[in-house]
């Protein structure tokens, strides 16, 4: 489910901070702590994995939402192939919205139980 169907997009952007990034720089390194939740608006970014190069996220990618939803450490180093701008957003933020989504969820799912007639005479 993307969150931009269940949030006003203004209400997302206001969590987020807008940074400049210069090429080589690294975001973050395999096995650190994640504070932080990324998406691309310029440039060029990788991810390596044991020093191996898996990936590149472009425009519209996003990134280290695992590390944030499993408060695992970082699966892999991202660094800038270019100069960039990254949208990001800490991790009390990006958590008050899954919380949020997950709510959302959660009574979506009782709506749609209780309108099932062999399970409406359940206790909530």
């Amino acid at each position: 489910m993307n969150i931009f169907t269940i949030f006003n997009r203004n209400e997302i952007i206001k969590e987020m901070s807008l940074y400049s990034i210069d090429q080589h720089s690294v975001l973050f390194q395999q096995d650190s702590c994640g504070n932080f939740f990324y998406i691309v608006k310029e440039g060029e970014f990788s991810l390596y994995l044991n020093n191996k190069k898996i990936k590149v996220f472009k425009i519209g990618d996003s990134f280290g939402e695992l590390a944030l939803l499993h408060n695992a450490p970082r699966s892999g180093t991202v660094r800038a192939d270019t100069f960039g701008k990254l949208w990001c957003m800490e991790r009390k933020n990006f958590k008050k919205i899954i919380d949020h989504i997950n709510t959302l969820n959660h009574q979506e799912n009782k709506k749609y139980i209780a309108q099932i007639p062999f399970l409406s005479n359940m206790n909530n």
